[in-house]
C-alpha cells in the first residue's frame, strides 16, 4: 500500500520546483489550486457538486474503506473559510467513516451571488437539501464558528436526522467576556473580512495561534483568492448579523434547550483557550444550555483547532463518537 502524502508535504512538494525562480502571479495562482488539489486526492478526498434548494454545493467526499453501512460525518466550516479546512483533520479520522466536507453557499467553490440569501436558516435548509438528495438519511454534523451555529440551528430544525453534534470554537452564543473580535466590531473593524495586505496578515496571526506553514508562492495566491472575497464576505456577514438577531427576537436559545434536552442530543463542545475571534467563555454559556455536552478545550490553541492541530482535534472527536451507544 502506497503511504499517503502529508498536506504540508504535498505543498512542499509542488513548490519546490519553483522556490527559487520568479513567478507570475497566473502561476502562483495555478501552483496554489495544484497543490490543494494534491492534499485533497492525498487523502482520498473527491470534489463533487450536486444542487441543495436554491443553489450548487461543492463539496468534498471520502467514502469509507471499512464497511457498505458507515456512518457518516457532515463537517461545515466557518465565515471566509471553504471545506480545505477539514483536510488534514479528515486524515486524521479513522477510515471507517464516511465524510462529507461542504462549501457552504457563498464560499470556496459553491455557488455565490449578491443577490443569494445567506441566512444561517436558510444555510441549514440548503445543507438538509443536500444531504436529502444524496440519501443520508442520518448522520453526525460538526461546524467551526459560522458552521458551528449552523450545526446548532441544523439539529434543532431536524432533531431526527442528527446523531451527533460538535462545536469547535461554534458562533451563535456569547459568553460572559467579549472577544478582541467584538470589541473590533464594536469599533467598526471587521478583522474577518481582509481588505488589503496588512488585513490580511493580521486575520491569518488573529484567527490561529499556531498557523500551519504556507510557503511562497502559495501565500501571494491566497492573499488574492482573499481580495476577490470582500464583497461577497460583506454580504455573507450581513445576512449572518441578520439571522442573528432574529433567532434573539425569537427567544431561540430557550426553544433550543427544550428541544436539545427532549432528543438528549449528543454533544460535544471543542474550544481553543486562545480564541480571539469567539472567546472561550462561550464554553460555559453553550454548557448551560446543553448540560449533557462533553466539554474539551485545547490550550494554546486559536480559533481552528482542526486547521492547528488536527491529529489532536480529530482523535478528541473520534473518542467522542466512539463513546456515543
Amino acid at each position: 500500500m502506497i503511504k499517503k502524502i502529508s498536506h504540508l508535504s504535498a505543498i512542499s512538494i509542488i513548490s519546490a520546483s519553483l522556490l527559487f525562480t520568479g513567478c507570475t502571479s497566473n502561476q502562483q495562482d495555478s501552483l496554489f489550486d495544484s497543490a490543494v488539489s494534491f492534499a485533497r486526492s492525498s487523502v482520498d478526498l473527491e470534489v463533487k457538486t450536486a444542487l441543495a434548494g436554491d443553489v450548487t454545493l461543492t463539496y468534498m467526499e471520502r467514502p469509507s474503506t471499512l464497511t457498505e453501512n458507515a456512518e457518516t460525518v457532515l463537517l461545515l466550516h466557518g465565515f471566509s473559510a471553504n471545506k480545505d479546512n477539514w483536510i488534514r483533520f479528515t486524515d486524521a479520522l479513522d477510515e471507517k467513516y464516511h465524510v462529507i466536507a461542504v462549501d457552504l453557499a457563498g464560499h470556496g467553490d459553491s455557488e455565490k451571488s449578491l443577490t443569494t440569501n445567506y441566512g444561517l436558516v436558510k444555510q441549514a435548509e440548503r445543507l438538509d437539501a443536500l444531504m436529502t438528495g444524496l440519501g443520508i438519511e442520518t448522520f453526525h454534523i460538526a461546524g467551526n464558528s459560522m458552521g458551528g451555529a449552523i450545526s446548532t440551528i441544523f439539529s434543532f430544525n431536524y432533531p431526527t436526522k442528527v446523531k451527533s453534534l460538535t462545536l469547535i470554537d461554534a458562533a451563535g452564543v456569547d459568553g460572559d467576556t467579549p472577544s478582541e473580535y467584538y470589541q473590533a466590531l464594536a469599533k467598526g473593524t471587521n478583522p474577518l473580512i481582509a481588505t488589503d495586505e496588512e488585513s490580511f496578515e493580521f486575520r491569518m496571526d488573529f484567527t490561529m495561534s499556531q498557523p500551519p506553514i504556507l510557503p511562497w508562492p502559495l501565500r501571494p495566491a491566497l492573499f488574492r483568492k482573499t481580495m476577490a472575497r470582500v464583497d461577497i464576505n460583506k454580504k455573507i456577514f450581513s445576512d449572518m448579523i441578520e439571522t442573528k438577531q432574529h433567532l434573539i427576537e425569537s427567544n431561540f436559545q430557550q426553544s433550543m434547550q427544550t428541544t436539545f434536552a427532549e432528543h438528549k442530543l449528543p454533544t460535544l463542545i471543542m474550544w481553543g483557550k486562545e480564541d480571539r475571534v469567539l472567546d472561550v467563555s462561550a464554553v460555559a454559556a453553550f454548557k448551560q444550555l446543553m448540560p449533557a455536552a462533553t466539554v474539551h478545550i485545547f490550550d494554546g490553541v486559536g480559533h481552528l483547532p482542526m486547521v492547528e492541530i488536527p491529529n489532536e482535534s480529530a482523535k478528541v472527536y473520534q473518542d467522542f463518537l466512539a463513546s456515543i451507544k
